[in-house]
């Protein structure tokens, strides 16, 4: 295994917002040298400046994942940099709204596919093979409730049952040399991106509640904490897993929807 300049170190691919941006927080303040990989780079530089002011170390790299060359050219810095790579986490990624299919366009399904799959495959794949060669490493893929039940999000909910199957296979091919593989797959979560779906009215907060175990939407950091106990050693024999961080969404919409239910 190569030196590390720095002890631990994550990428954070989406780390300028949302799911994303709670997990660089947590591994930031945890001590881990931290890279917030995205596209949006006045966003991704304001919360490195920000957290760095704070103690942190923490480095802003603009990259649209869905580029071959632009992830490869990021690695080959980020290994340059620090030598190795502990925690890398797929939350990049882009939503859909509710579409049938006969309505969607081919070129939304395309541009969805290529982000929230084929964005996380080339990660994997590429920082994945870094990993192998070091024997060390954590890898963890962003799923979604789409991933368990049918959703009228045809392209999103597509992109992340496949992330199910892709994150099985590479937890098998890389568990053998030390690494791990898991996702976790978020519940209706308080992110930028559902609030402002909220207030446009592309999403029933009400819906959502009623249909939750615990009665309330799921915090950016709640995903954080559980990507983090998944990196850590405490989650050492953990690889291949789905885990769901939902409120009991799934569970409680399925037993709402029961044909008998109890007096």
């Amino acid at each position: 295994m190569k030196d590390k300049v720095n002890g631990l170190v994550a990428v954070v691919t989406g780390g300028a917002s949302g799911i994303g941006e709670a997990t660089v927080r947590k591994f930031a303040a945890e001590g881990w040298q931290t890279i917030i990989a995205d596209v949006n780079q006045e966003r991704g530089e304001a919360i490195a400046t920000e957290l760095c002011a704070e103690g942190a170390s923490v480095i802003f790299r603009q990259l649209d994942v869905a580029n071959q060359q632009e992830v490869e050219s990021f690695s080959e810095e980020v290994y340059a940099k620090f030598g190795a790579v502990d925690a890398l986490i797929n939350s990049g990624g882009v939503l859909q709204n509710a579409v049938r299919i006969t309505n969607m366009p081919l070129e939304d399904f395309d541009r969805i596919i290529n982000i929230n799959l084929r964005g996380t495959l080339l990660m994997g794949k590429i920082f994945g093979a870094r990993m192998v060669a070091d024997q060390s490493g954590s890898i963890i893929n962003l799923c979604s409730l789409t991933t368990y039940q049918a959703h009228p999000q045809p392209a999103y909910a597509m992109s992340k049952s496949a992330l199910k199957t892709l994150t099985e296979v590479m937890a098998s091919e890389f568990g053998p040399q030390g690494v791990r593989v898991n996702a976790v797959a978020p519940g209706y979560t308080l992110t930028p991106a559902m609030k402002q779906r909220i207030e446009s009215g592309e999403r029933d907060p009400a819906s959502v509640i009623a249909k939750s175990a615990l009665r309330r939407f799921v915090e950016p950091s709640e995903i954080a904490d559980a990507i983090y106990f998944l990196c850590s050693p405490m989650a050492k024999a953990i690889t291949g897993i789905v885990l769901p961080i939902d409120c009991g969404w799934l569970a409680s919409s399925v037993y709402a929807a029961a044909a008998a239910q109890p007096a």
